[in-house]
Parts: structure tokens; C-alpha cells; sequence
């Protein structure tokens, strides 16, 4: 039968002495436990959806131009969960205005679906480049619009604002930069004021419009 192992209690009081010791010499060392602890109000929040802009029944189906070729966004955002592929019919933002001191309007023209994707980011860089975009205020606000067109059409008016437009300095939103790109997503970072508040995307239809709330 196996009994397990016993020690001597001589060896035992000897061995317990040795922990006391090491013990007693550790506890005046600080020891860094080199983790960077995130804070816990960090935003992480990445809001999404879409929205069919003006009348669905003026978009044409696969079958009604099968030589058109459809434009291809090559590369996307990593959470950008919108359309490939732009609408047949050019969808453009026509107008990019503040709501207040807390909300931007992104207002939409055209015949097509819109999909976007909004979000905090650490550094605002360019799509499809490594350019980083200096952008006035505490935090970042993403917002991605995934099938618009910025090619000419007498039906979509182009945007014809800044490509940055600023607000008052002590608002919720202190800056919008936007800039459209031709490959079907328009890009746009927000200034925020404070460090990543809460934020709210709603839509409307009538004008067709994204808008971007952020919590004061």
C-alpha cells in the first residue's frame, strides 16, 4: 500500500524557515506588473446599419444593365459591415451640417441603399492611405458611408462644402472633416470635446439623412 511521501520534522522546520525568509525579504521590493489596465469608461461601442435613399423602384436590377459595370471598393475598414458594391443609381452626400452643438447631419441624395458603420477610433487616417488627419478635440468619431458615388450626375448634387468645417470650440462636436472617395465610401472623422462620450445614429427618410449624436 502506498502511503505518501512524510518528511523529517526537522527538515520540515528547516524548510519552512527558508520560505519565511524569502518572503520577508520580497516584501519590501515593489514589484511592476507591467499590464496597462484599460480604463473602464472606454468607449468601444461600434454602431451600424443602413437606410434605402430616395425611391428604391429608381434603382435598376442585375438584369437591366447586365454589360454595367459595377464600381468594387477594394480594401474597407476592418468593422465596416456595409455594401461592397455602390447602388446603380449614384447615391451622393449632398450636404454635411451641424445639428446644434451636439450633432452632425449627413444628408444623402439620390436613388440607392447607404450602409454605415460609426465608431471611436485612436487616430484618424485616411482611407486607403497611411495618412493620419489631425482632428481638433479629445477623441475621434468615425463614420463610414458605404455606397455613395462621388462621380458626376445632374440627378445627385456633388457636396461643394470644406472638407473641414468647424463648430464652436467649448461644443460636443467641435470639428467634421469629410472627405468623399470615389471607390463608393465617403469618410468622415468627428472632433469630439469631451473623451469618447456616448454617441446615437438615426435616420430619417424624408430628407434622406444620417445623423450623429453625441451626448452632452
Amino acid at each position: 500500500m502506498y502511503e505518501g511521501h512524510h518528511s523529517k520534522p526537522g527538515a520540515s522546520m528547516a524548510a519552512w524557515s527558508l520560505v519565511a525568509v524569502v518572503l520577508t525579504g520580497c516584501s519590501g521590493t515593489d514589484v511592476a506588473t507591467g499590464i496597462d489596465e484599460v480604463p473602464a469608461g472606454t468607449n468601444y461601442t461600434t454602431v451600424t446599419g443602413s437606410l434605402m435613399v430616395g425611391d428604391p423602384l429608381a434603382v435598376p436590377g442585375p438584369t437591366a444593365a447586365p454589360t454595367a459595370v459595377i464600381p468594387y471598393a477594394d480594401e474597407l475598414p476592418p468593422n465596416l459591415e456595409g455594401a461592397r458594391y455602390p447602388g446603380m443609381s449614384p447615391v451622393g452626400v449632398a450636404d454635411v451640417v451641424f445639428v446644434g452643438s451636439s450633432a452632425v447631419e449627413y444628408r444623402l441624395a439620390g436613388n440607392g441603399p447607404v450602409s454605415y458603420t460609426v465608431r471611436y477610433v485612436d487616430e484618424a487616417v485616411r482611407y486607403a492611405t497611411s495618412e493620419p488627419v489631425a482632428v481638433p478635440g479629445k477623441s475621434v468619431l468615425q463614420v463610414d458611408l458605404s455606397g455613395t458615388s462621388t462621380e458626376p450626375d445632374v440627378a445627385v448634387p456633388a457636396y461643394a462644402g470644406p472638407e473641414r468645417i468647424r463648430n464652436d470650440a467649448n461644443s460636443a462636436v467641435v470639428s467634421v472633416d469629410f472627405l468623399a472617395d470615389p471607390g463608393g465610401i465617403s469618410q468622415s472623422f468627428i472632433g469630439v470635446g469631451a473623451d469618447r462620450p456616448e454617441f446615437t445614429v438615426t435616420t430619417t427618410e424624408s430628407p434622406a439623412a444620417v445623423i450623429v449624436s453625441i451626448a452632452s
